[in-house]
């Protein structure tokens, strides 16, 4: 789904005010080049490099800036831009955009994809006053087969990662993407070889008096306007268990995603191919025996003529929870365990059959994570991939049984 609600960056409601009037600069990489985007203050700089720009926030030490045409790097133009906070919000510690992602930028043949590539590792020569070194990567690190680039001067170090896959008609560009932060060490991913081990899992289990039980610092990940619930929500997982190097838009690449979503089957193939190699196994289940409605809805037609629509087969499932509530429990068991264990549970559900508030999604398919139950107050607690405000939720534990289209646990084997 598409995201369409950003918040000006004059706004007064997040801490993170850029209050001083100076001339536009719009190229973050020359200043980062220069130290001046790590030294001086997020105030000092604020307003020269991203006034009058739109803006999310991510969680609390990241902001998301949109893609506008007026940050660049050198000639080349820079996507949707984040920049990461230090612990006390003054300063700036690193940046991360794409220069090119398929989910918002569309398709581009070999020949331009190329261009783009070249043009980018040209301005970061400038940039950086060097040429990029090639960096050899393994899938993994990154989950799938890229070209790289580094650069290093005494202000900054960066990072630039190119992707595509499939030939001749089935090529497809996935992604340009620049990480810069003040040195080397601080642009390093966690890969397969960095996996935390499960046993570990269980110390990030909060208790609370409310009854709440959930699982802290899954981290966040906004996946903008595009299509990109399904890579985002399990990029999260990765990152949870240590994995940061496989992000959105290598699984995007990995699950064939576009601007319009991902097919759920799409997703699980690719994921029993990638998580062997990172130490992950991966199962699947559904909450209710969704096949068993399928069965009615069949019936349904050699009754009536017409095949019941998405509200109506949701209607069935919560009838029958509410008349057989065990048919519910049976798999809010397997749910809790997984919770219990710290390990948070990928959600693939149907939006906009009960109200939920702020959604930049209305209707259709999407993906979440479960990270949480509440038995007194039969609640799950989840998350959205839509940036601050979407990181902790609740829905009674019924309606969540009959909008739920699947279930996956990837937990780590070691």
């Amino acid at each position: 789904m598409r995201r369409s609600r950003f918040i000006r960056i004059a706004a007064v409601s997040i801490v993170y005010l850029f209050i001083v009037p100076t001339l536009w600069a719009g190229d973050p990489v020359k200043m980062a080049a220069d130290g001046s985007l790590w030294n001086k203050s997020v105030a000092e700089i604020g307003g020269t490099l991203f006034s009058e720009q739109f803006f999310t926030r991510v969680d609390d030490f990241h902001v998301r800036f949109r893609k506008s045409g007026k940050l660049s790097m050198g000639r080349v133009e820079l996507g949707d831009v984040t920049m990461e906070f230090s612990e006390d919000k003054k300063r700036f510690v690193a940046l991360s955009t794409t220069i090119f992602n398929k989910g918002d930028d569309g398709e581009e043949d070999k020949e331009q994809f190329e261009r783009l590539l070249k043009n980018s590792v040209n301005a970061l020569n400038d940039c950086l006053g060097s040429e990029g070194k090639p960096r050899q990567q393994s899938r993994k690190e990154t989950g799938l087969k890229t070209r790289a680039w580094e650069w290093e001067n005494e202000h900054c170090a960066a990072l630039l990662e190119a992707a595509s896959t499939g030939k001749g008609k089935k090529y497809t560009a996935e992604f340009i993407r620049l990480s810069v932060a003040p040195s080397k060490s601080a642009l390093e991913k966690g890969g397969a070889k960095d996996v935390v081990r499960k046993a570990d899992l269980r110390g990030n289990v909060i208790i609370e008096e409310n009854g709440d039980v959930w699982i802290k610092g899954v981290p966040m990940v906004d996946q903008g306007e595009k299509g990109y619930c399904v890579p985002a929500a399990v990029s999260r997982v990765f990152a949870y268990y240590g994995m940061d190097g496989v992000d959105q838009h290598a699984l995007a690449a990995l699950c064939k995603s576009s601007d319009r979503g991902t097919a759920l089957d799409d997703m699980e193939k690719a994921l029993r191919s990638i998580c062997g190699p990172f130490h992950m196994t991966v199962k699947s289940w559904d909450w209710v025996g969704i096949k068993s409605f399928a069965k009615k809805a069949r019936k349904m037609v050699r009754k009536t003529g017409t095949l019941p629509d998405d509200h109506e087969i949701v209607q069935m499932i919560l009838e029958d929870v509410e008349r057989h509530p065990g048919n519910m429990n049976k798999g809010l068991v397997g749910i809790k365990q997984q919770i219990d264990a710290g390990v948070p549970v990928v959600w693939a559900v149907l939006l906009g059959i009960f109200p939920e508030q702020g959604l930049p999604q209305s209707f259709g398919g999407h993906m979440r994570l479960i990270i949480g139950y509440n038995d007194e107050e039969k609640t799950i607690i989840y998350t959205d991939t839509w940036g601050a405000g979407h990181a902790k939720k609740s829905m009674t534990m019924k309606k969540a049984c009959a909008i739920t289209n699947r279930l996956w646990v990837l937990r780590p084997s070691i």
